[in-house]
């Protein structure tokens, strides 16, 4: 009856090991290095007019796109 609660305990205690990571200091990989949020970066409406210059997407999913993102 004691190797049954072992066997149950263990992996018990790794798993909140592991689920308290949290994503209070951003996101974090598996070797546990903590990654700090996104901030700023390239418009959504930059990379769609980019996007339609080089031919990637047409004019009318660029006009989609454009009133999807406001």
């Amino acid at each position: 009856m004691m190797f049954f609660w072992f066997l149950f305990l263990i992996p018990l205690v790794f798993w909140m090991m592991r689920s308290d990571t949290g994503e209070r200091h951003g996101s974090m990989n598996r070797a546990g290095y903590s990654y700090p949020p996104a901030v700023g970066g390239p418009d959504p409406l930059d990379i769609v007019r980019q996007r339609l210059a080089r031919g990637e997407i047409t004019t009318s999913e660029y006009e989609v796109i454009r009133r999807a993102l406001g």
